[in-house]
C-alpha cells in the first residue's frame, strides 16, 4: 500500500523551509540553526491537522503573519515589511503539502 500523496506536513520539513526562508535574517546572520524553533513549532502545531485542500498560499499567510506577530511584537508596518518573505514562505508550503503538490528532488 503506498503512503497518501501529498503528504501532511511534518515538522522537520517545516523546519526546513522555514530555515531556509529565513524572515527575520537571523540565520544569514549566523545565529544558530533552532533560531525559529518556536515558530517553527507553533506554525506546525497550527497546520498539521489540515486538509490538503487547506494547505494553500492564501490560508497560509495569515497563520505564519499572526506567528510572526506574536513571536517578533511586530505592528503592521513590520508586517508589511516582511510580507514578501512570508509569502513566499505560505508558496513554498503548499509547493510541497498543498493540493498541487509534486514528488520533491532535492
Amino acid at each position: 500500500m503506498s503512503a497518501p500523496w501529498p503528504p501532511p506536513p511534518d515538522l522537520e520539513s517545516i523546519q526546513q523551509l522555514v530555515r531556509e526562508a529565513d524572515i527575520e535574517g537571523h540565520l544569514a546572520e549566523g545565529a544558530p540553526a533552532d533560531e525559529y524553533e518556536p515558530e517553527e513549532e507553533d506554525l506546525y502545531a497550527a497546520i498539521s491537522t489540515w486538509p490538503t485542500a487547506q494547505l494553500t498560499a492564501s490560508s497560509l499567510q495569515p497563520i505564519i503573519e499572526e506567528i510572526w506577530r506574536k513571536s517578533f511584537n511586530l505592528n503592521d508596518s513590520g508586517i508589511a515589511t516582511r510580507s514578501t518573505s512570508i509569502a513566499a514562505l505560505a508558496a513554498q508550503i503548499e509547493r510541497f503539502f498543498g493540493p498541487e503538490a509534486k514528488p520533491q528532488v532535492r
